[in-house]
């Protein structure tokens, strides 16, 4: 029961990123808020606003304002201060790392920020189900003075700062008053962000409005006198509304973005975050004994046309990948990129040195609720149906049902719909290729893997793109996954908001708290 709630909370980050596109809380608004308000529109609800329960990706349009993080994500893709003002490792092992606080900040409520209040928020973090918990369950902390954390981890981290940053949720401090009565964190707010949540002027499931916070260290950080983030689950209705000017942002999908071309008072803004393809679980041939030849997994993905799959599926709104990482991102390897060029010929020339010249069959379970992914998977089985493998789809027509379905071990691979990726390379891949990973339902131990991970984890600034690249590489040599697509994550807006964009690296858009009117 426990892996599958972990399982529904990281399907929920992946959901939020491509698909999203009361009372008791801290209501002290005031201070000197900018002239505009903002409107965004996302096509589903949060599943809650407790920092350790919300999914991530544009769910994080929900926390934001209300809560800030001990450290930033600049636009160039380096850390920033937050909360924190000084931030680093502590000794050259990449397993203790120290915060140190921001003078004069606090809570919403008026309460100082001190060290214990982080730890607290910490620990209640380390409980939550929420997708990014994991990462922080192993953690220690303590407090050397009342502005320094401590942090320590027992294996090396090669990039321990990204967990206080907004993608992670963790490094959002929730305040005593909020921690004292957890159930409130559902449906209100305890942060320290530069805004605060109204629930008298919101109305669950439909809207969410957030005013300026009085008590926010920084006053000039306070860009709009009011955040309404809207919920509109048909895509169509929100191009309408941002047409019409109802709203200032909104996330596109490849079928909706070009209808706004033309419209100097629109425009549109995309980048690769995830990768979309099968993950070939069962690589020690549990279910298909031949997945666990290297030489068939190879023949797998030399088998598919990747530019044809991706102009036919995603049109311009995708980029060909024969590896779990997209261009532009921490472990992308142009190496890896190269191993396996569309040869239908090889794949059966290495299925027969495997010992399957007439085919085999491999049953794989997806998510018929994203199209694209649907049309991404059948055209995958066409093509390898053409060097005798033979993919029996099971079709999931919800999360939960997904779910279920990779529970039961029945299926050799899955497609996670509609991707996964857009982190740096330590995160990204530990999910499904390490043995203790999420995605890892057959628990798969690959030393060659386990060996390039921990030298990534291990590596400095100086060796960890080096690093990251090399794990990547092994990952792929090793045809651990069938990767066919980097599909894009697209943001439509009202060409008057000013900031808004993916950082270098980042897979997720800078915090609408960054973005102004001009």
């Amino acid at each position: 029961m426990k892996r599958r709630t972990v399982l529904q909370a990281s399907i929920g980050v992946v959901a939020s990123l491509a698909l999203a596109a009361c009372g008791g809380g801290e209501t002290n608004s005031g201070g000197n808020a900018g002239p505009a308000n903002l409107t965004i529109a996302l096509s589903s609800a949060p599943n809650s606003l407790d920092p350790a329960q919300i999914a991530v990706g544009p769910f994080a349009n929900y926390m934001d304002p209300a809560y800030a993080t001990l450290l930033t994500r600049k636009a160039d893709g380096t850390l920033g201060a937050g909360l924190a003002d000084k931030w680093g490792y502590v000794g050259q092992k990449n397993t203790k790392f120290e915060l140190h606080l921001r003078k004069g900040v606090k809570f919403a409520d008026g309460t100082p920020i001190t060290a214990a209040d982080v730890v607290d928020s910490f620990k209640y973090f380390q409980k939550g189900s929420g997708p990014t918990a994991a990462y922080f369950r192993p953690l220690t902390f303590s407090t050397p003075d009342s502005s320094t954390v401590a942090i320590s981890s027992p294996t090396p981290n090669p990039d321990m700062g990204t967990l206080f940053t907004p993608a992670y949720m963790g490094g959002a401090i929730v305040s005593p008053a909020g921690l004292t009565n957890p159930k409130k964190l559902a449906s209100a707010t305890f942060g320290a962000g530069p805004y605060v949540y109204s629930p008298q002027q919101s109305v669950s499931g439909d809207h969410y409005v957030y005013l300026p916070n009085k008590n926010f260290w920084d006053k000039s950080a306070v860009h709009f006198k009011k955040i309404t983030v809207r919920v509109m689950p048909n895509v169509n209705s929100q191009v309408q509304a941002l047409k019409s000017g109802q709203i200032d942002l909104m996330y596109g999908t490849p079928d909706v973005a070009p209808t706004i071309k033309g419209d100097k008072s629109l425009t549109t803004l995309k980048k690769p975050t995830t990768w979309a393809g099968l993950h070939l679980l069962d690589r020690e041939g549990t279910v298909v004994k031949g997945l666990a030849d290297e030489r068939v997994r190879q023949a797998l993905n030399f088998a598919i046309d990747r530019t044809a799959i991706t102009k036919a599926v995603y049109g311009d709104f995708g980029t060909p990948v024969s590896q779990p990482a997209m261009p532009g991102y921490d472990g992308y390897s142009p190496a890896a990129e190269k191993m396996y060029p569309y040869d239908p010929a090889k794949a059966k020339k290495l299925l027969k040195a495997a010992g399957y010249g007439k085919g085999l069959t491999i049953p794989v379970n997806y998510g018929s609720f994203d199209p694209s992914t649907t049309k991404m998977v059948q055209a995958v089985q066409a093509q390898l149906a053409e060097v005798g493998v033979k993919l029996k789809l099971r079709a999931a027509t919800n999360f939960g049902a997904w779910i279920n379905d990779l529970l039961t071990k029945k299926y050799a691979g899955t497609v996670l719909s509609p991707g996964t990726g857009g982190e740096p390379n330590f995160y990204a891949q530990q999910a499904g290729f390490t043995k203790t990973g999420i995605m890892n339902v057959f628990g798969v131990s690959d030393p060659e893997v386990d060996a390039a991970y921990a030298r990534l984890a291990k590596s400095d600034a100086k060796s960890s793109g080096t690093a990251a690249k090399a794990l990547t590489d092994v990952i792929v040599q090793k045809a651990l996954a069938l990767p066919v697509s980097g599909t894009d994550t697209v943001a439509m807006y009202n060409t008057k908001l000013q900031g808004v964009q993916f950082p270098e690296g980042g897979a997720q858009l800078t915090s609408n708290t960054m973005w102004t009117v001009r």
